[in-house]
């Protein structure tokens, strides 16, 4: 609470990092993202042509049951090394994947511990029960009721 984190203190933060990934999986900041075939394709026996849009729905992706066992579940755990070593390599994709993938991905880890852990050392984040988000799938995933918390100094 004296002092603001150090790029160290934030490379350390790895349940931290977890439940941000875990967030993410549930929650993928963009839900939605599609890439043009610059070559044919097969798929599950169809031939895709050159030029061909690719959609692929991370938020359902994320929540694919062969993947991540029980994936309503909230569980950081499934980012344990242990856990996720032997999961596909494009399983988990919040901030897209491949060539094109996000190229703030690692700032925006950093910003987020950055932010979450100081609003952690002066705060307790307490659910507001009984709130049910509805989402909106748009080019940023958002909640159109809203995602009300309660902040209790500490």
């Amino acid at each position: 609470k004296s002092r603001e984190s150090t790029y160290q203190d934030l490379q350390e933060m790895k349940y931290l990092e977890m439940v941000i990934k875990e967030s993410m999986r549930l929650y993928p900041p963009v839900p939605l993202f599609s890439r043009i075939l610059n070559e044919s394709a097969s798929f599950n026996g169809a031939l895709l042509p050159q030029g061909f849009v690719c959609a692929l729905y991370v938020l359902q992706l994320h929540r694919n049951p062969d993947i991540f066992p029980d994936p309503e579940k909230f569980d950081p755990d499934r980012f344990l090394p242990e856990n996720s070593t032997s999961r596909p390599p494009y399983a988990y994709v919040p901030f897209s994947a491949g060539l094109r993938n996000c190229i703030g991905q690692r700032f925006a880890m950093l910003e987020l511990k950055a932010t979450i852990s100081k609003i952690l050392r002066n705060f307790e984040i307490l659910p507001v029960l009984d709130h049910e988000p509805q989402l909106s799938i748009e080019p940023v995933l958002k909640s159109y009721n809203g995602l009300p918390i309660v902040l209790k100094a500490r």
